[in-house]
């Protein structure tokens, strides 16, 4: 997370490098944004495989170094004294699930980075790195063994979300009625112990992903 202006940030590594010329500790997104940096539409993103012109021998080093091999930048703030945005590195280049999950969650990002309490993204992230981090479960909520128990209407949400389809465009697919997912998400989010659909989002997507021949073979109770 960096402010453009400032050149200030937060950072999040999952994967610790081996030295100091692989640590990602600077910003890119002028890199990709190039002049559009101060004024880009909060929740577009840019990637930097998609850019075309993109010069910078310090990130083509760090993803070398890295094994990386790409760079997603996500406006969340433009037009003021300063711009916020979102960087994330990936490691392969985002097939059309992840990009269709992206753009799904960048809009509740934009809305959440705006409505939130000065200081308080840095103390809590301050406070996540002083305590230890549950770990994910082995298995995987779609995985052929339901360990979550889900309904066979529920599983068939929770495929759908997985594929980065919207609330929407879920209920549309299914043929049920606005009422009727909220009910089934509510069943969800009860038998996983996940409070929304950004978690729950994240959950289905942060382990391994199942290929669609294994999900729609997998059974529910």
């Amino acid at each position: 997370m960096h402010g453009v202006d400032r050149g200030c940030g937060l950072y999040y590594d999952r994967t610790k490098s081996s030295g100091r010329t692989g640590d990602l500790r600077q910003s890119f997104a002028h890199v990709v944004l190039g002049g559009y940096v101060a004024k880009a539409k909060p929740g577009m993103i840019w990637y930097s495989s998609m850019s075309g012109n993109v010069d910078s021998p310090a990130l083509e080093h760090i993803h070398r170094a890295r094994g990386l091999s790409d760079l997603a930048v996500i406006p969340l703030t433009s037009g003021g004294a300063e711009t916020d945005f979102l960087e994330l590195h990936f490691a392969d280049h985002p097939g059309p699930v992840q990009q269709a999950l992206l753009n799904t969650l960048s809009s509740t990002l934009v809305r959440t980075w705006s409505n939130r309490a000065p200081g308080r993204y840095l103390e809590a992230c301050l406070k996540m790195s002083r305590t230890r981090k549950p770990e994910m479960p082995d298995t995987h909520l779609l995985s052929m063994t339901n360990p979550a128990r889900l309904s066979r209407a529920e599983y068939r949400v929770c495929v759908l979300l997985s594929k980065g389809q919207s609330v929407k465009r879920v209920s549309h697919q299914l043929g049920i009625s606005a009422s009727t997912l909220r009910t089934h998400l509510r069943n969800i989010y009860a038998k996983t112990d996940i409070h929304n659909m950004s978690e729950l989002v994240y959950r289905l997507v942060a382990m391994v992903v199942i290929d669609d021949e294994n999900v729609g073979r997998g059974t529910a109770a």
